[in-house]
């Protein structure tokens, strides 16, 4: 592996029972990049992550993580730091305490522990409040902000967040994504799943979309929505008493129907006076008409035929 690699993955396959939920998932992740992984519930991202981390052992292939073979080498948890979906921390013990005892851990001393904790403090915006009080008194978001301390309070060099961002309030989550950032910025290599396309958007240099335990396109976001996003979108919104007549009479048009809109791909502004005469001749006012550029759920959309994202 060359020194540029963070992580390499190769002929990663895992099967539960009868159900095979990775299939011969090979990656390279870049030294100091923003890496994610894309893709709607059961894909295969949690167990991916935990394979790289170690926490679970692969049927076939195996992980290095900057040379260090993970499940052959100890040294590979120094330089980890792993977030899982669901925190493990102890609910009895305080903010603090959690932390403390990972660093105990791995040996930390008292003297780099509290400098650690006075940096991550400050990017996190963690306050003596939150330290003071028992985990299982805090809200679902300062429980991720001391779930990250804890992983963080050994300075790893490679990040592994799983949906690290799911349930949290949209003005929370932009916090998030500024902290993941600032970790990038001192040279952290982040691994992120995740299912939502903007987060991915905002936040990766290089992404790898999963379907059904196999990766189905990888670059950058704005590479694959040029590869495989279709084009300029029109977005009709229409009273939804009207949705299905109006998506039958666009039958000319390749389209994609939501609950309150009809999105047509690969159109240009010359066709909306077509449009509007062919719906109004039926009885249906265009609410609104939007252009918009393609996502990442349209990437997937159309290498699946399916929405990445819940209708």
């Amino acid at each position: 592996m060359t020194p540029s690699k963070a992580v390499v993955a190769e002929g990663i396959t895992k099967t539960y029972g009868d159900k095979t939920v990775l299939r011969n998932i090979t990656l390279e992740i870049e030294d100091s990049a923003v890496f994610g992984l894309l893709g709607p519930n059961g894909a295969g991202k949690s167990t991916l992550m935990e394979i790289i981390v170690g926490l679970r052992q692969p049927d076939e292939g195996k992980v290095s993580i900057k040379g260090f073979e993970v499940g052959i080498d100890e040294d590979v948890k120094y330089i980890i730091g792993f977030v899982p979906q669901e925190p493990m921390l102890y609910k009895m013990l305080t903010g603090y305490d959690n932390i403390r005892f990972f660093a105990d851990l791995y040996g930390l001393s008292k003297e780099d522990f509290d400098d650690r904790l006075e940096d991550i403090r400050s990017i996190l915006g963690i306050d003596d409040e939150i330290l003071r009080k028992r985990v299982g008194k805090l809200s679902g978001g300062q429980v991720k902000k001391i779930a990250i301390a804890a992983s963080l309070i050994t300075d790893p060099e490679v990040i592994v967040l799983d949906e690290p961002t799911t349930g949290l309030d949209p003005n929370v989550r932009r916090d998030f994504w500024n902290f993941i950032l600032e970790l990038n910025n001192r040279g952290k290599t982040i691994i992120l799943s995740t299912h939502y396309m903007e987060e991915a958007d905002e936040l990766c240099d290089d992404v790898a979309i999963i379907d059904m335990g196999r990766i189905i396109a990888r670059g950058h976001p704005d590479k694959l929505k040029e590869e495989y996003g279709g084009g300029i979108k029109i977005s009709l919104k229409i009273k939804t008493v009207y949705i299905d007549t109006a998506y039958k009479l666009l039958e000319g048009y390749e389209r994609i129907r939501y609950l309150d809109r009809i999105i047509l791909n690969n159109s240009s502004e010359k066709d909306i006076p077509k449009i509007r005469k062919l719906l109004g001749e039926n009885g249906i006012a265009v609410e609104s008409i939007e252009f918009r550029n393609p996502t990442l759920d349209d990437v997937f959309r159309n290498l699946t035929g399916r929405g990445l994202i819940e209708e």
